[in-house]
Formats: structure tokens, sequence, C-alpha cells
């Protein structure tokens, strides 16, 4: 009987356990996870787990039922502190090691932090596990101020929670628009109209000067020359890739582990998938992507190739945002040098935003427009040509099919 150790406990890890059952094999599956928490999704742990309407169990990918019924050995509380690839084993902070004939990390990422006056304030918050989430909320209470710095994904999420649950919210950000590393301009700022408008305040192209408080943080000096008392701070400056166990076991890393479009690693008997994995094809520059359905598609991928498929896999771009009652999707390439842009007006201030390098359609951004992103996935796949104005002046996206 074959063995194969996955290593993680996240949306990859279940997706790749769950895709070995699916695909036939027989062999042993075995998950380890660092938390002693069931596998749970991350999506709602910036909205509904922060408002209280969602918890570990409704949020559960894989609870101990569902594991023993697939044939699947989750250890939770397992950290792996080594791979021996000579022995071909894992090595665990209990002292045990246990054997693989092939393995998967997809050991996700970490929040990247702070330092400096930040560091071990009782009001300084990271959101990448449901203990951040519900530590977090704990703290939220009406009236308060919650300083969120920056404004990525995270940050803006955070926000947004915390005006509907009645605090005051600020955003400063470094960069001179919202979300700058994966928006265009012109919606970063129909993001922020939104925002404000919702009474969110924030400054861009600002940076934090100086902070006050002894063991919490309890003023900030703006480099604008503002003074805000805060109550409580959020951090969301990017995370980092949890590559240290693969780079330590002598594998390729750079900003994540180098994986190929097979999902291998330099070695071949070990995989990586999700928001840990960079994945080259040919030669270009190797690509992390840090979302949810990258993650399940990829280690899903990775599943099949670790049984010996040789399938490809192409980096699943879709992308999503819930703001207030704001949802955002967006895929491909979005800000394509030479590119044409294309703007289709929905009601109020919704639009889809389409990219297209020549008559070949890109990317698409749906900022308050859901439905028409099942339409763009399928137009995108069908290679739909872009020889008019159709995608905007078409009464119905559907025509287009």
């Amino acid at each position: 009987m074959e063995r194969i150790i996955i290593i993680g406990g996240g949306l990859a890890a279940v997706s790749a356990a769950k895709t070995l059952r699916t695909e036939g094999f027989e062999g042993t599956v075995t998950v380890l996870s660092e938390e002693g928490q069931f596998p749970y999704d991350r999506p709602p742990l910036s909205k509904a787990v922060l408002q209280g309407t969602a918890d570990a169990q409704s949020t559960c990918l894989l609870n101990a039922e569902a594991a023993q019924n697939l044939g699947i050995d989750l250890q939770l509380n397992q950290r792996v502190e080594a791979i021996d690839r000579d022995a071909h084993v894992v090595r665990l902070s209990s002292g045990a090691s246990l054997p693989y004939d092939r393995l998967l990390i997809a050991t996700g990422s970490r929040a990247r932090m702070l330092d400096g006056p930040f560091a071990g304030k009782a009001n300084v918050f990271y959101l990448r596990t449901i203990a951040d989430a519900e530590r977090l909320r704990a703290q939220m209470v009406p009236g308060k101020r919650l300083l969120s710095i920056g404004a990525g994904w995270i940050g803006l999420e955070v926000a947004a929670t915390a005006r509907k649950s009645g605090m005051e919210a600020v955003v400063v950000e470094l960069a001179d628009r919202l979300c700058a590393r994966s928006l265009p301009k012109d919606v970063g700022v129909a993001l922020a109209d939104v925002h404000r408008g919702n009474g969110t305040v924030i400054h861009l192209n600002t940076s934090i000067v100086t902070v006050g408080g002894d063991d919490r943080v309890e003023s900030v000096t703006l480099s604008n020359g503002e003074t805000l008392l805060v109550d409580m701070v959020v951090v969301g400056i990017g995370a980092i890739a949890n590559d240290a166990i693969a780079r330590e076991a002598g594998l390729e890393t750079g900003n994540g582990i180098i994986v190929d479009e097979f999902l291998r690693t330099s070695d071949p008997l070990i995989f990586a998938a999700g928001d840990v994995a960079a994945m080259r094809v040919g030669g270009g520059q190797p690509t992390r992507m840090e979302s949810w359905a990258n993650a399940q598609d990829q280690a899903a991928a990775a599943a099949r190739n670790m049984l010996g498929k040789r399938e490809p896999y192409a980096i699943n771009t879709w992308f999503w945002s819930d703001q207030y009652d704001l949802n955002i999707q967006m895929i491909g390439d979005n800000q394509p040098a030479g590119g044409t842009l294309l703007v289709r007006k929905g009601e109020g201030k919704s639009f889809t935003r389409f990219s297209a390098i020549g008559d070949r359609l890109v990317g698409a951004i749906c900022f308050g427009a859901p439905r028409d992103m099942a339409i763009v996935r399928r137009l995108m796949s069908k290679g739909y040509a872009v020889t008019d104005d159709s995608l905007i002046t078409a009464p119905d996206l559907r025509k287009l099919l």
C-alpha cells in the first residue's frame, strides 16, 4: 500500500486528500495539520466569523466523520519539523517519524508582521486563523475606532465589517490606491468611493510616523500631520509563504516553493500546492497565487499528478471579495500592457470592466455585477473574439455565448 502524506490543514490539503480518494487511490492518505481545529474555510474569517454569524463548525471543510468515511488519517496539532528526503520520512515535533512514498506540501502562508512600536501590543491584530478572528471579534465594540494598516483585501474587508458592526474605521495605505497590487487605478477609485460612502475614512499616500501608548496602541500620527486616537489596530500588509520546511529540506524556493506545471518540486516525490506554491512554466518567472479558487484547483491537480496523471495545470486567477453589500470578482489579466479596456455599465454604480489584447479577451472585473462573471468565464474559455463593442452594448451578455 502506497503512503501519501499531506503537510497542511487548509483548503489545499483537504482538496488534495479528497481528490486522491475520488481518483481511486486506495493507499494511506495522512493529513498533518498544525492547528487544533478541523480544517476550515478562510474567506469567512474577515466577514461572517467577525460578525458572529459563522463559527468553526459552519466553516469546517473536513470533520472527523467525513475524514473517517473517506479513509483519511487526519491528525491535528501535528507540526512537521523536518523532511528527510533520503529516508523518505517526515519528522514531527512529537518525536515521531512517518514514512511517505509521495509528499504534498500545502502549508499556505502567514501574515506579514510589523515590528517596532507595533510589536507585542495587546490591541494589534493579524487575521489568518479562526483563533485570530475570534480574538478580534471579542474586541469589536460599537463606537470604538479601528485602524486598518494596509488597504489590501483583508484590511478592507475587516474595515467594512467594523463599520457594519457600528465601529469607526480608518484605513491608512502607503500606495496611491486601494489594493494597488491587484486592482487598476480606476477600479481602486471606485472601491474607495464605496468605502467612503459607508463612512470609512481612507488615507492614501500616507505612512505612520509615530505611535503613542505603552502596552497598547493609543494613538498614531500620520505623515499628513493628523493624529488619530485608536482603540484597536488590524495589520493587513500582505502574506509570506510558509516555505521554510521545504527550504530546510533542500528544495528549490523563492517567494514560495518552486514547482513545475505538474506541481512537482525539485524532488520528483514531493509536490506543493496552494498559497505556498510558486509555479514556473517554461523559463518564465514563478507565479504564486493567493486565492481560494487556485488553492482548491491546484491541490486537486497536484493530487492527480501524484498518481501519475501528468496533467499540466493552468493557474486559476478567479478571485472575489465581499465588502459591505458589494461583491467584486476578477479574473485574468486586468492591467495588460498595450491592451484595450471596455466598460459595461450596470445598475447604480456597478460595472463590468473587460480587458483585451488585440481581439482576445484576457481579463475582467465584475464590480457589483456578480452574475456577469459566470458568463465572462465561459466567454474566455471559448476564446471569444472582441471584434466590436458588443461586450458593452449587448442587452444580455448571455447572447454572446
